[in-house]
């Protein structure tokens, strides 16, 4: 079977992908509407209780440490902005969508606080570099979609991809090559042109992993930085695993970026929370 056909294969069955709620689709239109009424669509959002409850629970937790307690959507977007709650409220309606299950070897729980790290890890780089915090997060929550989507499209080959990377500790880019034809990367990014995401966020998932490509997009390199991040790497450890492209197209200030970096504990107590019921 060549490639071509194996990518349509799982192109064409896109459609078992869960159904995404409207609410979350308005969500994700607003990127691209920059008249979009924030507090309307909060209102909108506030309509779906166990949404809402998910986000105010990840937004009164210690990862986001607010002064107060918020205790509605309106009132999350006048003390956070709406940029923060859009982030929050894809990443929660995307959870729910697509839950934690035991039925394949792909971890989905481990799957989503992964993600979560590396959003939250993105989110302080994009602070301390003066970029879109909302975007940096919800591009960090997305950046390996095609993973979750190869588990829900082609369970079963999925499954003989990750049996074979558990064996041999192989780069699990090159074992879906061998045996798929083609990478999570590229799934992800036609994905989210089917969701109809901003081009910056399918930039991110198609290229994190190759920050150095051109056209250059902050958010992208700060992505790779925070996936690193979420590995394990500081130090100069983390300093010589960025490339030096990226460094002089980022600007960064490597003194400041441990001190920048939400607590770990505060990061996995807000993923848990938005893995909560």
């Amino acid at each position: 079977m060549t490639d071509g056909i194996q990518m349509k294969e799982v192109l064409a069955k896109l459609h078992q992908l869960p159904v995404i709620p409207v609410v979350i689709q308005e969500v994700i239109s607003s990127f691209s509407d920059p008249d979009m009424d924030s507090h309307v669509l909060a209102h909108k959002i506030e309509q779906d209780q166990g949404l809402t409850a998910k986000i105010l629970r990840v937004a009164n937790s210690s990862f986001y440490g607010l002064p107060r307690k918020i205790g509605s959507m309106q009132d999350a977007v006048v003390v956070m902005g709406f940029n923060n709650i859009r982030s929050l409220a894809l990443s929660a309606g995307f959870v729910k969508a697509f839950p934690a299950g035991e039925e394949s070897l792909f971890d989905r729980h481990a799957y989503w606080k992964r993600s979560f790290r590396v959003a939250a890890y993105a989110k302080a780089l994009a602070k301390l570099l003066k970029q879109d915090q909302g975007m940096a997060f919800t591009a960090g929550m997305f950046h390996d979609i095609g993973q979750l989507v190869l588990d829900t499209c082609m369970q079963e080959q999925f499954s003989s991809v990750l049996e074979k990377q558990h064996a041999s500790g192989e780069d699990l880019f090159e074992i879906e090559k061998a045996i798929l034809g083609f990478d999570h990367i590229v799934i992800g990014a036609e994905v989210a042109k089917y969701w109809n995401f901003p081009q910056s966020i399918e930039h991110v998932i198609r290229f994190w992993h190759l920050p150095d490509q051109n056209p250059f997009e902050p958010v992208t390199g700060i992505v790779h930085v925070a996936a690193l991040i979420e590995s394990g790497l500081s130090g100069d450890a983390l300093a010589s695993s960025v490339s030096e492209v990226l460094r002089e197209r980022l600007r960064i200030n490597w003194a400041d970026i441990e001190e920048g970096l939400p607590d770990t504990d505060e990061v996995n107590a807000g993923a848990n929370l938005l893995l909560s019921a």
